[in-house]
């Protein structure tokens, strides 16, 4: 025998289903349309569009400077890579071009994105704006990015010209911690600063140990973008004092940071 039905969970279910249609109508429309207002531009990769959740949208293939943020330090010519794609896409109609992933782990949408003709990821690359960032299985135009890149590379753009006159955001310092207290910041962006004084190499990873408390890690896809500069991680950088800026984590009870460009690291002594 059937139980008596609550009006209010009827209703409920009525809102939900609702809900989920709307959404799923507008995800549905976004996905045939493709196009979208920009209403903010956060950084170099990274805009909001007015759809009805106003999405973050990720740039696919691309991976430009951290801006600096009240809790987080930023970057060389993060600035500059966020100044030129307001200029490129800032309250313009876009259109987004999708990969195999619609979204990535912190929801944000993924996209390859166009405004009027243009391939803004592409044009972000020739500016020397940003490095190229390939995830699978999102590999549409992989061959143009390496172009892309090559090209900031050959004419020394940006990131790729001269290191020493690619600059700290200011207000960076305020963002340095003692590394013998790191893994209080497992997560966080962070400013870390000591001194080389022993290094590793193997066939995937080079370890720089700092202080012997804190693991500066750069992992062999990027050991290019060092030897663009004519520096070898393991030799260049041993018995110096360097500042480095990333994201902390901790591998085996060691904390540690992740670096891809040499534009993370600076020699201070």
């Amino acid at each position: 025998m059937r139980g008596k039905r609550d009006p209010l969970l009827v209703l409920i279910f009525i809102l939900i289903a609702g809900v989920l249609y709307f959404f799923y109508s507008e995800d549905k429309k976004s996905l045939d349309t493709g196009e979208y207002r920009v209403i903010e531009v956060l950084d170099g990769d990274t805009v909001i569009i007015n759809d009805a959740r106003r999405s973050s949208v990720r740039y696919l293939g691309i991976d430009t400077p951290e801006v600096r943020q009240r809790d987080s330090p930023g970057e060389p010519m993060a600035k500059e890579a966020k100044d030129y794609n307001e200029d490129l896409v800032g309250d313009k109609q876009i259109k987004l071009e999708l990969d195999e992933e619609k979204y990535d782990v912190y929801g944000r949408m993924l996209a390859h994105v166009y405004v009027d003709g243009v391939f803004v990821n592409l044009e972000l690359l020739r500016e020397g704006l940003a490095t190229d960032m390939i995830i699978m299985p999102n590999s549409k135009h992989t061959d143009s990015i390496h172009e892309a890149l090559s090209e900031a590379k050959k004419h020394k753009r940006g990131i790729w010209g001269d290191l020493r006159a690619l600059k700290e955001p200011p207000g960076n310092r305020k963002h340095l911690i003692d590394i013998s207290k790191a893994h209080l910041y497992s997560g966080k962006r962070v400013v870390a600063e000591g001194e080389i004084t022993e290094t590793r190499k193997s066939d995937k990873l080079i370890v720089l140990k700092m202080d012997d408390l804190f693991d500066v890690k750069i992992f062999e896809s990027d050991w290019p973008n060092f030897a663009y500069f004519a520096i070898t991680p393991d030799t260049h950088y041993k018995n110096k004092r360097i500042r480095v800026i990333g994201r902390v984590k901790i591998y085996k009870g060691t904390p540690g940071i992740v670096v891809g460009h040499p534009l993370a690291i600076r020699v201070i002594q």
